[in-house]
């Protein structure tokens, strides 16, 4: 399980062309507050060469939506807890997956007692604060279900997560191929270390990060790789870009993955991604776990439809 989703053990591929929105070369997004419009348009989803569930490259076309700017944060979550008394999945379960430093390499341990409030616990609270700004995590596919449920949302489809987060983009990254851009700016919150017994902390963080930290992508959203892993609504197979490719050779429209299955598909990977030890932080992995499964770098943000044209 860990492997699946801290975590969501990774392979990193090419990167296929993206187009962007219909009509002409992407540009800013229109700003609905906390709700960015998602302009419609068209991309190349999948890679050539990676591993079986990233292949096919296949041309995707999707209508325009709204995506939320920002992680839904701690104080989010909070707000949405005493308005409901919703218990999470950690809550019920007692126990919640984390990793820290100190642990052995790829280490994830099921810990008593976390839930989203204290995603660390006990261990060295001092060094790991938990602001309101940062990303929620230790929260389930089906706690960020109920989320955007109760917001009037919903989680994005896995194409329309990844054609936001690329805003036109054709690389790894929104910025570009490398982790650091050329003007050698952080751009998102990684793991900086030869492995997980230490951490550089060259990007501000060691583990979260609040969530306007980094600059956005084109489009306006913030955090569109790394810090946490963020939940979509696909289920997850490992066929599910062939069987696409195969029914629709001149492109699917809005695919919503399989009806069921095991697995929920989480994207974007985390803080606790490395070059050598994860290569799950980017815009071409999919990472996948249970959708009761609760993690310490595991959040989300909702979308919502677009609203019908006059």
């Amino acid at each position: 399980m860990a492997r699946n989703l801290g975590v969501l053990a990774c392979a990193v591929g090419l990167v296929a062309c993206a187009t962007g929105p219909r009509g002409g070369a992407p540009g800013p997004a229109a700003d609905g507050g906390d709700l960015v419009a998602i302009p419609a348009g068209s991309f190349v989803l999948g890679h050539a060469h990676g591993p079986r569930d990233q292949t096919p490259p296949h041309r995707v076309e999707l209508d325009a939506f709204w995506l939320e700017r920002t992680l839904v944060t701690v104080d989010a979550f909070r707000a949405f807890v005493a308005a409901t008394g919703y218990v999470t999945s950690a809550e019920r379960r007692g126990t919640g997956k984390t990793a820290i430093v100190g642990m052995d390499d790829w280490e994830w341990r099921e810990v008593a007692g976390l839930s989203w409030r204290a995603p660390w616990g006990d261990w060295n609270a001092e060094a790991i604060p938990l602001r309101g700004d940062m990303p929620v995590t230790m929260v389930s596919w089906l706690d960020a279900d109920a989320y955007c449920r109760w917001r009037g949302r919903r989680l994005p489809t896995e194409a329309e997560w990844e054609y936001a987060m690329r805003a036109g983009a054709t690389t790894r990254f929104p910025w570009g191929e490398d982790v650091l851009p050329a003007d050698g700016r952080p751009r998102l919150n990684h793991w900086e270390g030869r492995t997980h017994h230490e951490n550089s902390g060259a990007d501000g963080w060691v583990y979260l990060s609040p969530v306007r930290t980094y600059p956005p992508n084109r489009w306006g959203l913030y955090d569109p790789a790394g810090n946490v892993w963020q939940w979509v609504a696909d289920w997850w197979a490992p066929d599910t870009f062939a069987k696409d490719a195969a029914a629709h050779p001149d492109g699917v429209r809005d695919p919503r993955g399989p009806e069921g299955g095991v697995f929920k598909v989480a994207r974007g990977g985390s803080w606790w991604c490395s070059a050598r030890t994860c290569h799950g932080y980017g815009l071409v992995t999919r990472g996948k776990t249970r959708p009761e499964a609760s993690f310490s770098n595991n959040g989300f943000r909702c979308a919502a439809d677009a609203p019908p044209r006059p």
